[in-house]
C-alpha cells in the first residue's frame, strides 16, 4: 500500500465500537504523500461489445504479489489516494466480509459513515459480495479492524467514443414459438424478465411494445388503400372519422406505400406536431390478406404496454443518486435517452433481437417476444451509470430471472475468473440466474500476442503507436499494456523495459526501464523522456496468474513501420508471456496494435470470463462466408488453457433490429441487400459483433426459463448440450465455437419432452430372506427420457437411515446391503435424479432377517414419487 504523511490537523476522531472487546479506535486526518510529477491513476480500456464503443474502467479486483500461491480471494490491500483522486471523497467498493454481514457490523457500517451504494443492504448484495461506499479513512479503518477478507473497487466506465428474419430461423428459435408451457401458453418468453447491462434503450420505439392495447376497426376514407393523414381508426366505435382518430404513416422507406410488416401506423392525437410524442399509441396491421399492404377489411391492434419494465441508472447530477424509471410508475416521465452521447444506440439494438417485435404482425421479431426487459446503464457518461457490480446487484434484487452483460474488456484484467466481478456472476449462476456474456471481439485485430522466454535471455516484442488518420481521428494519449502469464516465474525477479523509437519526434531512440509498483492499481513512474510517462505495477490474481500492468500517457511518438517499439523481457526462467494492448482513441480493432508475436487465441475478454458466465461467439448469417465464424470474434481458451468458449450464435454483420436516434450510422448499414430505412424515430438498422449473438442466447435462456422456471442453474449446460456441428464449427468443443451453434428448439426440446423425474421398475433381493451371515444384492431398473444421474439406495436398520449409491452394471442399478442380526427388519427405499436435475423417490420395501438357509431371488415392482431435492443431508453418510 501507498506510504502516508501523517499530519495532526486538530482533535477530529471517530468512535468505532467492536462488538468483541469494544475497543476505541481513535483517527486523525491523513493527507496522501504528494507526487510531485504527476497525479496517478488507472486507466483500462473496457470496451462496450460493439464496433464502434470505447469505455474506460478504473480499478478491478486489486491483489498484491503475496497472493499468487492461493486459490481463494485474500486482497484487503487498496490505493485509497488513487481512488480518491477517482472518485472523490465517496469511493464504491465491493467487500466480502470475513464472517458475514452480521447486525453488528452493519451497525459499525453507520457509525464510520459507510453507506450501501444502492440505498439498503438488500439491494446492495450479490451472495456475500456487498457494495458499499464510504471515504478514504473510514474504509481504511474498516480494512484495519480485520474484519474484511476481501476487498475492490467498484467496477465504472466512462465513455469515450471511438435479427431476425433470418438469425431466428437460424437458431430454431420460430420452432419453439408454436410450443405450449405449463400453463397453455406459446413459449415466448412470456413472464421472464431479461436485464441488460448496457448503454440504455429507447423505450419508446414502437417495436419494443406489446401489442395488448385492444383491436380496433380501420376506416378507409377511400378504395384506394390507404392514405396517409385521411383513413383512421375507430377509437371510440362510432364508424366515423373524428379528428383525433386520424391515422399517419412512418414510411420509413419513404416509398410512399405502408408496408404493414416493416413500418409504423399512429394516430397524432396528443401534440398534433405530425411526430409521434408520448401518449400518441401506435398500432399493427392484421393482414389477413398477406399482402403486406393495410386493406379496408383488415383491422388494427394497438401497442399498449411497453415492453421495458424498469430503466436503472443514476440521476445526472454531479453527485449521483440512483434513478428508476418504472413502467406503471413514472416511465412516461422518463428523461433517459440512447444517444451517441450515452452509449450510441447499442442497447436499443440489443433490446430488439432480446424481445422486439409483435408476433405474427412484423417481419422482424425478437427471439423472446413476449419477455420484458430491464435495462440498466453501465455505459455512458460518468454520471448517470452504474457500476457493473452495482448493476449485477440491483438485477439480483431487483427479480431479473436473465442477465446479460453487454461489456468486455481485456487489459489490466488478469482474464482467469478470479476477479469479485465473476465471483458474483458465478454466485447468481449457482442462485439460478444465467448470466450471457459475448465472448468480445478481439478476432484478427493483433490486440494479443503470445511469446516464450528463455531464462536470463532478452526477449522483444513489437508494437505500433499510429499518428492521427483513418479510423484514428486524435493523437493517443494513452496506451495500456498488460503483461500475463500463468507460469509460476515471480514477476519481481523479471527486468522489463520498453524501447520506443521517437523518430516522429525526430528524438533518438530511448530504453526506459521499468521500476514497477507492487500490487494491483500501484503505479510507479519509471523514469524517462520528459514529453511521455511510463508508469507500471505488478501484481498476482488469486489464481496464480502474474500481471505485469504499463500505462504510457503523455505526447507519445507515433510509428507504423519498423523499427517499432519494443517491449523487452528477461525472465529467470523458462516462461510464456501474454501480451495484451489497448488506446484511448481505437475500439475492437486498429490503434495501437503488435506486430510481432501476434496470437488469434486467448483472447475471450472480462467478464466472459466468469467460470459460471455463458461465453458467446459470433458468425454469419446474411453476409461474408454464411455459416462460418465472423472474422472479429474472440477465440479462446482463456488464459489459464480452460475451454472458456460456450456457444456460438448469429452476429456477423447482419442482424436487422431497432434503431435509436443516437445509433451511429455505420457505411455499412445500406451496403448490403439494399435495406433503405432512414435514421428517424421507430426505424430499424444493421448490428453486428458478439453483441448481436449475446441477446440471442439471452432469449432462448428467456423461453428455457418460461418452460421450467427451476432450470436457471441448468441452462448452461442444456444450451451447449444441445448445440448443433457442422463443416464450420468442426469437432466440438473447441475454443473458437465452445460447444457448437445455438440451436433454441433442440435446447427446449429437453425441457418440453422431460420434466418428469426418472421412473423406478421391478426390483429384485439375493437373497430374498438372508440369514444373519448374509449382506443382501439390490437390483432395481431405473429409466428417464434425458438418461439417469444418480441412484441411491437409502435403508434403516431400525435406528439410522443410510444412504449407498448405486452402480451400473449394463442392465440394472445395483447395491449391497450389509448382514445384520437375525430378527432385523430392513426398510429401504430408492432415490434417482436425472441430468436435468429432476429427482424421484420409491416407495418404501422391507425384509426381516431370518434364520432359514434358503436363498431366492424375487422380483418386485415398485412406484415412483417426484421430489424436487435429494434425500436430507443427514441421510447420507457413504454418497
Amino acid at each position: 500500500m501507498v506510504t502516508f504523511l501523517h499530519k495532526l490537523i486538530g482533535q477530529w476522531c471517530v468512535l468505532v465500537r467492536i462488538a468483541i472487546g469494544f475497543r476505541w479506535i481513535f483517527l486523525s486526518n491523513r493527507k496522501p504523500e504528494e507526487d510531485c510529477s504527476m497525479q496517478r491513476k488507472l486507466v483500462s480500456a473496457l470496451l462496450l461489445i460493439c464496433l464502434v464503443l470505447t469505455s474506460v474502467p478504473i480499478f478491478f479486483h486489486l491483489s498484491s504479489l503475496d497472493d499468487s500461491q492461493t486459490t481463494t480471494h485474500q486482497n484487503t490491500s487498496l490505493n485509497f489516494s488513487m481512488l480518491s483522486e477517482k472518485f472523490g471523497e465517496r469511493i464504491p467498493v465491493v467487500v466480502k466480509f470475513a464472517d458475514g454481514l452480521t447486525a453488528d457490523m452493519s451497525r459499525m457500517l453507520s457509525e464510520m459513515n459507510i453507506e450501501f451504494s444502492l440505498g439498503s443492504q438488500l439491494t446492495s448484495h450479490v451472495g456475500p459480495y456487498y457494495l458499499l461506499e464510504g471515504n478514504q479513512v473510514s474504509l481504511e479503518t474498516l480494512i484495519s479492524l480485520g474484519v474484511v477478507s476481501d476487498i475492490a473497487a467498484q467496477t465504472t466506465a466512462e465513455f469515450l467514443q471511438s435479427p431476425r428474419d433470418i438469425s431466428n430461423p437460424e437458431i430454431n428459435a420460430d420452432d419453439v414459438w408454436d410450443a405450449f408451457d405449463d400453463y397453455g401458453r406459446n413459449v415466448t418468453g412470456e413472464g421472464i424478465l431479461i436485464a441488460d447491462l448496457d448503454s440504455g434503450v429507447d423505450w419508446r420505439h414502437p417495436d419494443l411494445w406489446f401489442a395488448d392495447g385492444g383491436t380496433f376497426t380501420y376506416v378507409n376514407s377511400t378504395a384506394s388503400g390507404f392514405v396517409n393523414g385521411t383513413d383512421a381508426v375507430d377509437l371510440n366505435g362510432d364508424h366515423a372519422v373524428t379528428p383525433n382518430e386520424t391515422l399517419y404513416c412512418l414510411d420509413l422507406s419513404r416509398d410512399g406505400v405502408f408496408n404493414v410488416a416493416t413500418e409504423w401506423l399512429w394516430v397524432d392525437n396528443v401534440s398534433q406536431n405530425a411526430f409521434p410524442d408520448i401518449g400518441e399509441p401506435f398500432f399493427v396491421v392484421n393482414d389477413t390478406s398477406g399482402n403486406g399492404l393495410l386493406d379496408g377489411f383488415e383491422s388494427l391492434v394497438m401497442l399498449g404496454t411497453p415492453k421495458t419494465r424498469y430503466i436503472v441508472e443514476m440521476d445526472g447530477t454531479p453527485s449521483p443518486s440512483l434513478q428508476v424509471w418504472a413502467r406503471d410508475v413514472n416511465l412516461t416521465s422518463s428523461t433517459h435517452m440512447d444517444t451517441m452521447a450515452n452509449g450510441g444506440g447499442h442497447g436499443t439494438a440489443v433490446a430488439g433481437i432480446l424481445l422486439g417485435g409483435q408476433l405474427g404482425y412484423r417481419d422482424w421479431v425478437g427471439v423472446a417476444p413476449s419477455a420484458e426487459l430491464m435495462m440498466i446503464r453501465v455505459i455512458g457518461d460518468q454520471f448517470t451509470t452504474l457500476s457493473i457490480e452495482a448493476g449485477l446487484a440491483y438485477a439480483n434484487a431487483t427479480g431479473a430471472d436473465v442477465i446479460l452483460t453487454e461489456i468486455g474488456s481485456w487489459t489490466y484484467h488478469y482474464l482467469d475468473g478470479s476477479s469479485l466481478v465473476e465471483d458474483m456472476i458465478n454466485q447468481l449462476v449457482a442462485n439460478g440466474i444465467p448470466v450471457i456474456s459475448p465472448s468480445g471481439n478481439l478476432g484478427s485485430s493483433d490486440k494479443h500476442c503470445m511469446f516464450t522466454t528463455a531464462a536470463d535471455t532478452a526477449y522483444q516484442v513489437d508494437f505500433m503507436v499510429p499518428p492521427v488518420g483513418g479510423e484514428i481521428t486524435s493523437d493517443i494519449n494513452n496506451v495500456y499494456i498488460t503483461v500475463l502469464s500463468v507460469d509460476p516465474t515471480d514477476f519481481q525477479t523479471c527486468n522489463f523495459s520498453l524501447i520506443m523509437d521517437r523518430s516522429s519526434f525526430p528524438l533518438p531512440t530511448i530504453t526506459v526501464y521499468l521500476q514497477p509498483g507492487i500490487g494491483y492499481g500501484n503505479f510507479a513512474i519509471s523514469l524517462g523522456p520528459s514529453n511521455f510517462v511510463v508508469e507500471s505495477f505488478i501484481s498476482s490474481s488469486a489464481r496464480g496468474t502474474s500481471m505485469l500492468a504499463i500505462w504510457i500517457h503523455g505526447v507519445i511518438p507515433t510509428i507504423t513501420i519498423p523499427p517499432f517499439h519494443k517491449l523487452n523481457v528477461t525472465s529467470s526462467s523458462p516462461t510464456i508471456f501474454h501480451g495484451y494492448i489497448s488506446d484511448d482513441q481505437s475500439s475492437w480493432s486498429g490503434g495501437c496494435i503488435w506486430t510481432s508475436d501476434v496470437s488469434n487465441n486467448y483472447q475471450i475478454t472480462w467478464p466472459s470470463t466468469a467460470d459460471s458466465a455463458i461465453s458467446v461467439a459470433s458468425y454469419n448469417t446474411r453476409y461474408g462466408t454464411v455459416g462460418d465464424l465472423a472474422t472479429y470474434s474472440s477465440r479462446g481458451p482463456r488464459i489459464d488453457g480452460i475451454t472458456k468458449q460456450s456457444i456460438g450464435a448469429p452476429g456477423g454483420y447482419d442482424i436487422i433490429t431497432t434503431y435509436s436516434n443516437g445509433t451511429q450510422y455505420l457505411s455499412w448499414y445500406n451496403n448490403y441487400g439494399g435495406l433503405s430505412f432512414d435514421m428517424q424515430f421507430s426505424s430499424y438498422r444493421l448490428f453486428s459483433g458478439t453483441s448481436a449473438a449475446g441477446p440471442h442466447v439471452a432469449g432462448c435462456a428467456a423461453l428455457l426459463l418460461q418452460i421450467d422456471s427451476t432450470s436457471g442453474n441448468q441452462i448452461k449446460t442444456i444450451i451447449e448440450s444441445t448445440a448443433r456441428s457442422d463443416g464450420f464449427t468442426g469437432a466440438v468443443p473447441n475454443n473458437n465455437w465452445g460447444a457448437g451453434k445455438l440451436d433454441v428448439e433442440s435446447a427446449s426440446a429437453i425441457l418440453l419432452a422431460d420434466t418428469d423425474p426418472p421412473e423406478f421398475g421391478a426390483h429384485s433381493r439375493t437373497p430374498n430372506i438372508p440369514i444373519d451371515t448374509e449382506s443382501v444384492l439390490v437390483e432395481v431398473n431405473v429409466t428417464d427420457v434425458s438418461s439417469v444421474d444418480t441412484v441411491i439406495l437409502s435403508y434403516n436398520n431400525g435406528t439410522t437411515w443410510m444412504n449407498i449409491t448405486m452402480s451400473w452394471n449394463g442392465v440394472t442399478y445395483n447395491a449391497t446391503i450389509p448382514a445384520y442380526p437375525n430378527g432385523t427388519t430392513i426398510e429401504y427405499r430408492f432415490y434417482a435424479n436425472d441430468t436435468l436435475g429432476f429427482w424421484a423417490t420409491s416407495s418404501i420395501s422391507s425384509y426381516t432377517v431370518g434364520s432359514a438357509t434358503t436363498t431366492t431371488t424375487t422380483t418386485t415392482s415398485t412406484t415412483t414419487t417426484p421430489i424436487t431435492t435429494i434425500p436430507p443431508d443427514g441421510q447420507v453418510d457413504t454418497l
